[in-house]
Order: C-alpha cells, then sequence, then structure tokens
C-alpha cells in the first residue's frame, strides 16, 4: 500500500514539474502526459491528449483518443467519464461537488458537500471555457458551444450553446 502512495506521488510531482511545461506539440510531451494519467487516474485508455497546464484528478476516466484542452480544471470528488474521442478546447470546467443551501438562518458550513458524476460519452465536441455542472450527461455526438454552463443533460447529436446551455438544434446526417 505504501509504495502505491509513494508511486502516485512521485508521478504527480513528475507530472507538475517536467509533464506539463514540455512543448504543447512534441509527441514525446504527449506521449509522457498520456503515460503520467494512467498512473494518477481511476481509468485511461491510452492514447489519449492532454495538453499542458491540466491538473489530473484521481477520479478521471478517459476513452482512447479523448482529447483535454489546456488549463482545463476539474473541481469535487466526484467522477468525470471522458468517452472516446471526446474533443475539448482550452480552459473548460468539470464542476462534480455542490453545496446545499440552507433555511433561512442557517450555515453553509454545517452541510456537507455533495458530490454527482459528470459523463461525457462518446464522439462530443465541447468548445473553450465550458463549463459541466455535477450530475450532468452530455449525449454521444453532441456539441457545446464557446463559453456555455451546462446544467442538464444534454441529448445525443444535440448542438447547445449559452447561459445555462440550451439545444439549438440538431446535428445535421452526414
Amino acid at each position: 500500500m505504501r509504495k502505491t502512495s509513494l508511486t502516485f506521488w512521485g508521478v504527480r510531482c513528475f507530472y507538475m514539474l517536467i509533464g506539463q511545461r514540455l512543448h504543447l506539440r512534441a509527441p514525446g510531451a504527449l506521449r509522457l502526459r498520456g503515460w503520467c494519467a494512467q498512473k494518477i487516474c481511476e481509468d485511461v485508455q491510452l492514447p489519449v491528449t492532454i495538453n499542458p497546464g491540466v491538473w489530473l484528478p484521481r477520479t478521471l476516466r478517459m476513452g482512447p483518443y479523448a482529447g483535454i484542452g489546456q488549463g482545463t480544471i476539474f473541481l469535487g470528488l466526484g467522477t468525470v467519464s471522458l468517452g472516446p474521442h471526446v474533443t475539448m478546447g482550452p480552459e473548460c470546467l468539470f464542476i462534480t461537488g455542490d453545496h446545499p443551501v440552507p433555511r433561512a438562518g442557517g450555515n453553509f458550513r454545517d452541510h456537507a458537500s455533495v458530490h454527482r458524476d459528470i459523463v461525457v460519452e462518446e464522439d462530443v465536441f465541447l468548445g473553450a471555457r465550458v463549463t459541466i455542472l455535477p450530475g450532468v450527461t452530455i449525449g454521444r455526438g453532441a456539441a457545446v458551444g464557446a463559453g456555455s454552463v451546462v446544467t442538464k443533460d444534454v441529448p445525443p447529436e444535440a448542438v447547445v450553446a449559452g447561459n445555462p446551455a440550451r439545444v439549438i438544434r440538431a446535428r445535421e446526417q452526414a
């Protein structure tokens, strides 16, 4: 058990000190960040693309050919599952934790946080700076516009945008 813990923290430190700072598109850097992700996260199926500036949580799951944009942030203790071929722009925000709002006169500090998982299914595109809130599932083949705040589930093959994100249209068949 101790060896696993030391290995985990050793890989995390190596990733933070070297892996994140390597040139953005260098093939060796992409392989290195993927290897680190396999050691740090729950389940990562190579090959994956992880751009610099991403703090990898232990509760992340990634399918093959999934990509994480530069500066993406994962907040909370819930699991984030990224399906195969998920593509995202920079600085996306995945929030899996939330606090219930107490009744009037109650204190926020007296309430434990609640964690719900986020699922992004296969072949989804997330634009730059998309925010996804706890408990959301984004359906297969959906596209989320830049700057959108996703508060509810997104149906498969839908195009959504806005704050809060709303369905604009269905994707056209090829």
